[in-house]
C-alpha cells in the first residue's frame, strides 16, 4: 500500500511539472481563452458523481470518471492560463495615474495569483483523484474564486481610460 501511495505522489508530481511548464509557455503567449464556468461547475459537482457512481458499474464509473478528470484538468490548465495573462495585463494597469484603476488592478493581480495558487492545488488533487477514482478530492473554492476575477477584470475594464490597453473582458 505504501509503494503504491509513492507511486501516486511521485506520478502527481511529474503531472504538476508537466503542466506547470506546459501553462508557462501557454501563458507567454497571453492567449485568453474564454472557460465555460456552468460546465466546469458540473464537473466537479460531487452530486453528479454520486449520482453516477449509484447509477454505473464500478469499472464504468472508474473509467468516466478519469474521463471528466481529463476535461476537468483542461479547464484548470486554461484558468490557470488566464489568470497568468491577467497578472501580466494588470501590471500595465497598475501603474496608471489614476489612483482607482491602480487599486482595482492591484486587486485583480492578487485574485490572479490567488487562482493560480488554487490551480496547483487542483492538479495535484486531480492527479490523486486519476489515480485512485474512489477519492473526493474537490477544487471547489476555484469556480467561485474565477467567477469574482472575472467580475473584477470587467470592473477594470470600465474604470480604464479609452487609450489604455484594456484587459480581456471574455476571460
Amino acid at each position: 500500500m505504501i509503494t503504491f501511495i509513492v507511486i501516486a505522489f511521485a506520478l502527481s508530481a511529474l503531472l504538476l511539472l508537466y503542466l506547470s511548464v506546459r501553462s508557462r509557455v501557454k501563458a507567454a503567449r497571453l492567449r485568453i481563452r474564454p472557460v465555460d464556468l456552468k460546465a466546469f461547475r458540473t464537473l466537479t459537482d460531487r452530486g453528479d458523481e454520486l449520482f453516477l457512481r449509484e447509477r454505473l458499474p464500478g469499472s464504468r464509473f472508474r473509467s468516466l470518471k478519469r474521463e471528466r478528470i481529463g476535461v476537468t484538468l483542461r479547464y484548470v490548465n486554461c484558468i490557470s492560463g488566464n489568470a497568468a495573462a491577467v497578472m501580466r495585463l494588470g501590471e500595465a494597469a497598475r501603474l496608471s495615474s489614476d489612483p482607482e484603476v491602480a487599486q482595482t488592478a492591484v486587486q485583480v493581480m492578487g485574485m490572479a495569483s490567488q487562482i493560480r495558487l488554487q490551480c496547483m492545488k487542483a492538479y495535484a488533487k486531480l492527479s490523486l483523484e486519476f489515480a485512485v477514482p474512489s477519492l473526493q478530492l474537490t477544487p471547489a473554492v476555484l469556480a467561485p474564486q474565477y467567477q469574482t476575477l472575472r467580475e473584477n477584470v470587467a470592473r477594470l475594464g470600465r474604470l480604464q481610460a479609452p487609450g489604455a490597453t484594456p484587459l480581456p473582458a471574455a476571460i
